[in-house]
């Protein structure tokens, strides 16, 4: 990777111009850290939520949405906190924050698409995991929520160059990496890679990230993160969510379901499953952000 951003001065000279994070983010970087340790105070986690008061309003509007089951008022993040746990609370702050980077776009069309999908393959992602009883379920959501910010990036930095890449994929039914490759010598999960490592996210998460098209089988247990992007973007593709670009009729052919031995009926299910929460999620995402 360090010798392709070396030789590549365009993909150099976009991760250069990439700052530091917005706030929301690095509060989210942070919770991540933190969130890790089970004995730490609660306190500490909601001072650092308290930091960035936009989204610790948004946080408390959608812990008490009836989409999670509380039965009461929650009004304070303390509350929140106790109420959602670490993995949900993780899970939620990074869509809020993300979502939050998306309003940045100026092409409409590619904004909402681009989010949707995002959202959908997060979703996704978590029914996968815990289908398959993977352990690690909301960061396969947070994976599945940051796996194409590099085409968020590069819409950004190289607007024109980018646009044309959109309309070159959805005229031809085309792959974005294989567009991507073609037209700047790298594709959207190589800044990905890039992105996430400049902004100190885990290893796991910017990994599979990076991975999402290719998963790599080592045999690893429980199965790389990867995998299970992988099949929940072409769900999400499948489900129509998203650009028109290359999709699997049959997701039960993806090898990545058969890494995770996920045959048609239960891939059918899940789908069943994500369609409403797609719908819920995406209403409650748009009404946060009012």
């Amino acid at each position: 990777m360090e010798k392709l951003l070396q030789s590549n001065r365009t993909l150099d000279r976009v991760i250069s111009s990439v700052g530091d994070l917005p706030a929301s983010p690095a509060i989210v970087s942070s919770l991540m850290n933190l969130t890790t340790n089970v004995n730490i105070n609660i306190d500490i986690i909601c001072e650092t939520i308290m930091a960035d008061q936009s989204l610790a309003a948004k946080l408390l509007k959608l812990s008490n949405s009836s989409f999670y089951g509380r039965a009461k008022e929650v009004r304070t993040l303390r509350e929140a906190v106790v109420l959602l746990g670490f993995k949900t609370l993780r899970s939620l702050a990074v869509a809020t924050s993300t979502h939050a980077l998306y309003q940045n776009i100026a092409n409409e069309e590619f904004r909402v698409k681009l989010w949707e999908h995002a959202l959908a393959t997060a979703l996704a992602s978590r029914l996968i995991a815990e289908d398959i009883g993977h352990p690690n379920s909301e960061e396969a959501f947070i994976c599945g929520l940051m796996h194409d910010i590099g085409k968020l990036v590069l819409s950004q930095k190289l607007y024109d160059d980018y646009n044309q890449v959109i309309r070159t994929v959805e005229e031809k039914g085309a792959k974005f990496i294989d567009v991507e490759e073609e037209k700047f010598g790298f594709n959207h999960t190589d800044v990905g890679l890039l992105l996430l490592h400049k902004w100190a996210f885990p290893r796991v998460l910017s990994n599979a990230v990076f991975e999402h098209h290719h998963p790599i089988d080592a045999g690893e247990k429980p199965i790389p993160l990867a995998f299970i992007i992988n099949l929940a973007n072409y769900m999400a593709k499948n489900l129509k969510i998203g650009f028109n670009d290359f999709k699997m009729a049959d997701l039960s052919l993806l090898p990545s379901a058969g890494t995770l031995e996920l045959d048609t009926d239960r891939l059918e299910q899940i789908k069943n499953r994500l369609e409403p929460q797609f719908e819920t999620e995406r209403k409650l995402h748009q009404s946060a952000a009012v």
